[in-house]
């Protein structure tokens, strides 16, 4: 069954960033010609040439506009170098709700450094917990109308930018000098009216740098989202969902409602109200007064599996499916600032402020209550787990000599969730050419504030009554049951940074190019939850409570040594220093030979690290809740049957958990290499291979959950119990002590592990003048994923997954990113006169999901996880809840993806550009994935919006 990977899925410092984007000029005498240089995200120094030693991939305001690309998420999610590891904003019910993020190389959302016009951004305030989100850099708070251009430095940069950017950085860099103003609309659905979307900015700037020695200009965005219901998205392979796992075969949704069941105690004094096949008969009073109308049989149409207590029974069905959403709905308000003062011929002043504000309501099912006990937090930890027990006597427990529970809904008691996100933004500097420098110096200061809302939630000194004899019906007209929940957070950085460049000395390529400059930046984080909350009030709500700051202190230092004419070496070091931890040092080098005029050859070395995050080192910790957990002392191997005294609910058990913080975390270490050619050889051709790899270890995560169950022998101080020996397990009749049902378990943060990932970068450039006929240009860009090996633990076998779904490719890793072989594409653009269109084709690889070795064990032949039981499977926990599946997926894989895009500009009208963007032209569906049963595709790779439709319009002001 799929509770294994319900698991893995569930449980699931000082960057001196001042690389300016804007062209500048090198000093020159009166009789040398003018050589134009730019600064490129991944170095300081200035430059005459765009390649480096690095690879960089750039998309240019062109290429966003036609993309199709709603927001700078999905422009993130198109690109081939980018990991399925992202969070995205679509649904709540996520630590990282209301947050989009991005994860080069699918080394996590903590290994991407985001930047905005060189300087790095404040992370969200959020504690998530999930391997890799420790620190999210929301890509909701970039404003999309402002950007220029984006950079992507696909090679660990940690001597350049310092923590965080292990995988890469990506920096967004946004207008400069602009005059005069325009506005623009977008409007944006799919060809069944859905995913609607509405996007309305304007530019405005006056000044012109050079002649008038300032500019000045302030953009404004507003963009909409529409919900969109699950059960209206068409655009996935909703009848192979509809076939293999139920989705949609019948009005099945949910067998909690407001028609209650009451549940016998298995044994008098055990706690235990679990319904199995053989006593439900017995232990089971449930009231079938619903409508007729309400009332459904479940079965094999509906997924259930045999062992099930559904199988065979009606139920009063209660529609939550009207409340789960595909995409919940969004607003967004950005609003950026950006000016430039010339002092003097050799000093200017400049200054960006922004602000962004992000609302992300989602909707959610009346709230329910169950018959287990369920963990409830406070900011100080566990507090005493709460259970509805109704004592004999009690006016809703139809037992005579027992005690009973009950599982129920409040059906017009919503559990709707929103998330606000703000962010401000304010930098102030100098920067000016002095005595052979060219230096800059500037103050940032950056905050992001989070507002999550909880409708209806139990208050429990209210709910206690139900088990005094307080009846249902008396229960739940008390005003003071439900109470609405407000969490607080809030993140910050101030920084002030300063460096400089210069040129000295001459070496047979020209002279030495030196950058040096130092950074102080003070973190803070604090989080608060709501008093109810902390006070341990609330049921079945985590918090984390954290406040603390810390000061780091950076500097760094580049060299540029063109050895000869056609040879340079780029050196590269920086000193990070974080409270509690040595100073760090991380070098870098680099080197690129260009052959002849149409041959280079590049090289880096790089070392790179990751400080851990604050939420990970102050006091406070992470509390979550578990799913899906199979119980090795209470289920079978085969993760379906129940062992004698257990239930079906420990082949898929709800617990707590919880990640206590570690102030003796280490930092994470990474050595990558990277290796390229450049060819070019003719003057509109231009091809670029880079083969790449990066090792990361000391990874910082919580234990798994999957791992402490695996290891409760050897560490059973992580597991607790129920330690009533009535509920315990039993053997030939026999108790066994220490199996009693699962309660909570402890993961706290640690270094372990490593992920070391290898791959090749491709892309073609190919430009043709067409004389009167227009110009046409092609670009080819891809990645294709050459290994991806994860050690959960240091000294862990470790075997490539690149093109399989790790936890299922072997069974002893419980996380890890599904890495397609192969993801990229091909986009032609042609322009005539006010003529522009331009076609793309977009690729996604497959994943396979065939089960091949568990560790060191390799299985005598590969089976198909999912699917029938055969005889010949090498491990006997199968996912049987869709026999069928090698029946329609005979390869056993998440089929690869191909999407086709055209678009069309025209800019004969005075002033005015009219766009249509149609994405997936040919209504391609998001390809069928198991495991993604609720979302019907796999939200990493792929969409479910089918054909897409984008119409805008700009219009320029004289």
């Amino acid at each position: 069954m799929d509770s294994q990977f319900t698991l893995k899925r569930s449980v699931i410092a000082v960057a001196l960033t001042l690389a300016s984007s804007h062209v500048v000029f090198a000093q020159q005498t009166s009789n040398e010609p003018v050589v134009q240089k730019i600064t490129v995200t991944g170095s300081n120094i200035k430059r005459t040439e765009k390649e480096g030693t690095s690879p960089i991939h750039t998309i240019t305001a062109k290429e966003i506009a036609e993309s199709g690309a709603a927001n700078i998420a999905e422009l993130m999610k198109q690109v081939p170098s980018m990991g399925s590891d992202i969070n995205q904003d679509l649904t709540g019910g996520t630590f990282a709700a209301g947050v989009s993020t991005a994860s080069l190389r699918g080394l996590g959302s903590t290994s991407t450094l985001i930047l905005l016009n060189g300087r790095r951004m404040t992370p969200s305030a959020y504690a998530d917990p999930n391997n890799g989100n420790s620190t999210l850099y929301d890509l909701n708070s970039i404003p999309l109308s402002a950007i220029e251009r984006v950079e992507i430095f696909k090679d660990g940069a940690s001597a350049v930018y310092g923590s965080d950017a292990i995988g890469g950085v990506i920096n967004f860099i946004t207008k400069r000098n602009f005059r005069g103003a325009e506005g623009g609309i977008n409007l944006s659905a799919n060809d069944d009216s859905k995913f609607g979307r509405q996007r309305a900015n304007a530019t405005f700037g006056i000044g012109d740098f050079e002649s008038n020695g300032y500019n000045a200009f302030f953009s404004v965005d507003y963009s909409k989202r529409d919900r969109v219901a699950r059960a209206d998205v068409k655009d996935i392979e909703y009848d192979k969902y509809l076939t293999m796992n139920g989705r949609y075969a019948s009005p099945y949704s949910s067998s909690v409602s407001k028609y209650a069941w009451i549940q016998k105690e298995t044994a008098p004094g055990s706690k235990n109200f679990g319904l199995t096949r053989a006593n439900m008969a017995t232990n089971l009073v449930a009231d079938m007064s619903c409508p007729d109308s309400e009332k459904l049989t479940l079965g094999a149409r509906e997924a259930i599996l045999p062992t099930s207590i559904l199988f065979g029974r009606t139920i009063c069905n209660y529609n939550a499916d009207r409340y789960s959403e595909a995409q919940g709905e969004a607003k967004d308000l950005s609003m950026m600032g950006v000016g430039s003062l010339k002092i003097n011929d050799n000093v200017s002043a400049f200054a960006e402020v922004a602000y962004t504000k992000s609302e992300r309501p989602y909707t959610g099912a009346g709230a329910t209550l169950g018959t287990g006990q369920t963990t409830n937090f406070k900011s100080t930890g566990i507090a005493d787990p709460f259970q509805i027990i109704l004592p004999i006597g009690h006016p809703n427990n139809p037992f005579p000599t027992a005690r009973a529970s009950v599982s129920v809904r409040v059906e017009d008691k919503l559990r709707n969730q929103t998330t606000t996100n703000e962010n401000a933004r304010a930098l102030a500097g100098l920067k000016g050419s002095n005595y052979g420098f060219d230096w800059e110096t500037a103050v940032l200061w950056n905050r992001s504030e989070r507002l999550q809302e909880y409708d209806n939630f139990f208050y429990i000194p209210t709910l206690k009554k139900i088990n005094t004899g307080t009846s249902m019906a008396e229960l739940f007209k008390d005003p003071t049951l439900f109470k609405n929940v407000k969490n607080n957070g809030k993140a910050e950085i101030m920084q002030w940074d300063a460096k400089a460049t210069t040129e000295f000395g001459k070496l047979g390529g020209g002279a030495i190019g030196l950058a040096t400059g130092v950074e102080f930046r003070d973190e803070k984080i604090v989080l608060t939850p709501d008093s109810d909350l902390a006070s341990g009030n609330i049921l079945g709500l985590s918090n984390s409570v954290i406040d603390g700051s810390r000061k780091v202190s950076s500097a760094f230092i580049e060299l540029r040594t063109p050895f000869l004419k056609n040879f340079e070496m780029d050196f590269a070091g920086r000193f990070d220093k974080y409270p509690g931890l040595k100073a760090n040092f991380v070098p870098k080098v680099g080197a690129k030979w260009d052959v002849n005029s149409s041959l280079s050859f590049r090289s880096t070395y790089a070392e790179g690290f990751r400080a851990p995050a604050l939420v990970q080192v102050l006091p406070g910790g992470s509390q979550f809740f578990l799913s899906g957990l199979w119980d090795p002392k209470r289920c079978e191997a085969d993760e379906q049957t129940p062992k004698p005294n257990a239930t079906a609910a420990d082949c898929s058990k709800s617990a707590s958990g919880t990640g206590g913080a570690n102030p003796d975390l280490k930092p994470e270490t990474a050595k990558s290499y990277s290796f390229g050619m450049i060819l070019s050889p003719t003057s509109n051709f231009d091809m670029l291979l880079d083969w790449y790899k990066i090792r990361k270890q000391g990874e910082v995560m919580l234990g798994s959950a999957f791992q402490a169950l695996k290891d409760e022998d050897r560490f059973p101080q992580n597991i607790v119990r129920d330690p009533n020996p009535v509920n315990w397990v039993t053997l030939n009749g026999v108790p066994v002590p220490g199996t009693g049902p699962l309660l909570s378990i402890k993961e706290p943060w640690i270094n372990q592990g490593a992920t070391e990932v290898t791959g090749l970068d491709l892309e073609l450039r190919l430009r043709n003048n067409l004389g009167t006929w227009g110009n046409l240009s092609s670009t080819l860009r891809g990645s294709y994923q050459i290994s991806y090996k994860i050690a959960q633990v240091l000294g862990d076998i470790e075997h490539n997954v690149a093109g399989k779904r790790p936890g299922i490719y072997d069974w002893n890793l419980s996380s890890g990113p599904d890495t397609p072989r192969f993801k990229g594409g091909i986009s032609t653009n042609w322009t005539q006169g006010p003529h522009s269109v331009n076609a793309s084709v977009s690729y996604v690889g497959s994943v396979s999901l065939m089960r091949n070795r568990d560790g060191e064990t390799i299985y005598p032949a590969e089976f198909c996880y999912y699917g029938t039981k055969k005889a010949t499977d090498a491990a006997p926990n199968r996912n049987t809840a869709n026999p069928r599946f090698e029946e329609f997926e005979e390869s056993c894989k998440v089929p690869d993806w191909t999407t086709v895009g055209l678009g069309y500009t025209y800019t004969g009208f005075k002033n005015l550009s009219l766009s249509l963007n149609i994405s997936n032209i040919f209504d391609s569906k998001a390809p069928y994935d198991p495991a993604y049963t609720t979302a019907g595709y796999n939200t990493g790779l792929h969409n479910n919006y089918g054909r897409y439709f984008t119409l805008s319009a700009k219009y320029k002001f004289n």
